[in-house]
């Protein structure tokens, strides 16, 4: 799921330029109505932490950062040259 988000990320950004987190999530969900389930949440030791496929989003950033491909700036992602 995180590999499929990455690309759609990519892919947004392509598209749409720079974007906070809350504007890809909908644009994700509209794509990705399959895997985006608002009905199951992350639960650690018996606490939720928010919507299981909003945290595969947030793994897709991370590693898409780690990687140089896209970086955070004014609350914004953007593409960077290495992608």
């Amino acid at each position: 799921m995180t590999t499929i988000f990455e690309k759609t990320i990519v892919y947004l950004l392509e598209t749409h330029g720079a974007l906070a987190t809350v504007e890809i999530h909908p644009m994700i969900a509209r794509i990705h109505s399959d895997l985006c389930d608002d009905s199951i949440d992350r639960v650690i030791d018996g606490r939720r932490y928010g919507k299981k496929w909003k945290h595969a989003v947030r793994s897709a950033q991370s590693h898409l950062k780690a990687d140089g491909k896209i970086a955070l700036a004014h609350e914004k992602w953007r593409l960077t040259s290495d992608t």
